[in-house]
């Protein structure tokens, strides 16, 4: 049989062997993860509006609902009290 320290030095050996190769792959599992959220985020930007655009389209909408409104008060100071 073998020397105690070359028995011992092989079970380390392969003991730090395996727990490198497990930490490659966690490293390259964490990676993917990390360019998933990155294209979700661009996925997410394609589709919702942007605050500057939301507010200008409101802004438009709020003219119109004036504009409505100010037709709305001319027809009923026009109408005959009853």
């Amino acid at each position: 049989m073998t020397d105690p320290t070359m028995l011992w030095n092989g079970i380390l050996s392969l003991a730090v062997g395996g727990f490198l190769w497990w930490m490659r792959g966690v490293s390259i599992q964490i990676n993917e993860v990390k360019q998933k959220m990155s294209d979700t985020r661009e996925h997410v930007a394609e589709r919702y509006a942007a605050k500057e655009d939301v507010a200008k389209d409101m802004e438009q909408l709020l003219v119109r609902f004036d504009r409505l409104e100010d037709k709305l008060d001319n027809i009923f100071t026009k109408l005959p009290k009853s």
